[in-house]
């Protein structure tokens, strides 16, 4: 039996795996750095109890300060340890362990392209990876990214910088008095979720009353320009409209582990991009920049990629990318 995890800054899953196939899910609260240690993060929500495991594999967004010390202790229950990222858990599992380029768009977003030259082994040519520079400069598009920016316009508005609108009377309903939100959010060890979470509110401001069904909403809203601000808001549909522009610039940057005249397979994973009017413009946008990619849908999710390459005795493509003990 194998321990599959995936963990990130809004919640990490534990899977037990039999053969690459997921057997049992378990949920536990997502990884803050306001914690103190991640690794001794990361093993209090592993827990114990697992029993006599063959494989750990784990896929972190969170940034280690003692990788070979979580490998260590937790040999103590498996018989090999697989450490590395979200990531490369999710390419794994949106190409089934194949070559292609992932978008992964949750609370942060990051890209990684693997391509193959097709040899013994079927090791990378060139793996690439772009943005994931985390919260404080980085994954633009991402879920904080978006909530961030949709907190800025409620600030602004609750100011008088700006006119007061849909966001600053979202963020009141969703937060309580903003004059009391620094406090709430900057002393909390889980404010980087928090801020995501508003990304949910901007996402639903943003849309039309109309279904996108495959066409961007902005489209729609030059069709519709009479819409009120009960069914759509103009600075969250600039905010997500942003977003969508830079995912596609990660996915297209990540393209580049491919020769320029090839076919390049995207896919993406992560919660952020079932929302719909910010994947059609994901996908518009994506479409102009790189007329070569193929876009569809992933095989499994970062957690079904962590139980593939425990299952596996060679991680082939994405092997030079995770760090791996054995007893």
């Amino acid at each position: 039996m194998d321990l599959a995890i995936d963990g990130g800054q809004t919640g990490l899953r534990l899977a037990l795996a039999t053969g690459g196939r997921i057997q049992e899910v378990y949920e536990r609260p997502g990884l803050s750095y306001a914690e103190g240690s991640p690794v001794e993060a990361v093993l209090s929500r592993i827990g114990d109890g697992w029993g006599d495991l063959d494989t750990v594999c784990l896929g972190l967004t969170t940034i280690l300060d003692d990788p070979e010390g979580l490998a260590t202790r937790l040999l103590r229950t498996a018989r090999r340890v697989m450490v590395t990222t979200d990531v490369v858990t999710s390419h794994a599992g949106a190409f089934s362990g194949g070559p292609g380029v992932v978008l992964a768009a949750g609370t942060g977003a990051i890209a990684l392209g693997v391509s193959t030259d097709g040899g013994p082994g079927s090791r990378p040519a060139v793996v690439r990876q772009v943005d994931g520079w985390g919260f404080l400069y980085g994954d633009a598009g991402g879920g904080y990214w978006i909530g961030r920016r949709g907190l800025e316009a409620a600030a602004r508005g609750f100011d008088g910088r700006a006119p007061g609108g849909p966001l600053t009377r979202r963020a009141r309903d969703v937060f309580g008095d903003l004059a009391g939100l620094p406090a709430r959010l900057y002393l909390s060890p889980d404010g980087v979720a928090q801020v995501a979470g508003f990304a949910v509110h901007v996402l639903e401001l943003a849309r039309d009353d109309l279904a996108c069904d495959g066409t961007t909403c902005g489209a729609l809203a030059r069709d519709h320009p009479t819409r009120s601000d009960t069914a759509r808001d103009d600075t969250a549909r600039a905010i997500v409209g942003e977003a969508a522009r830079e995912l596609a610039a990660t996915a297209a940057a990540a393209a580049r582990a491919f020769p320029g005249d090839a076919e390049v397979p995207v896919a993406w994973t992560g919660r952020l991009l079932r929302d719909p009017a910010l994947r059609a413009g994901f996908e518009a946008e994506l479409a102009d920049l790189l007329p070569r990619a193929r876009l569809r849908p992933p095989a499994g999710d970062s957690l079904a990629g962590a139980a593939l390459l425990a299952a596996t005795e060679e991680p082939g493509l994405h092997g030079t990318m995770i760090r791996t003990v054995r007893r």
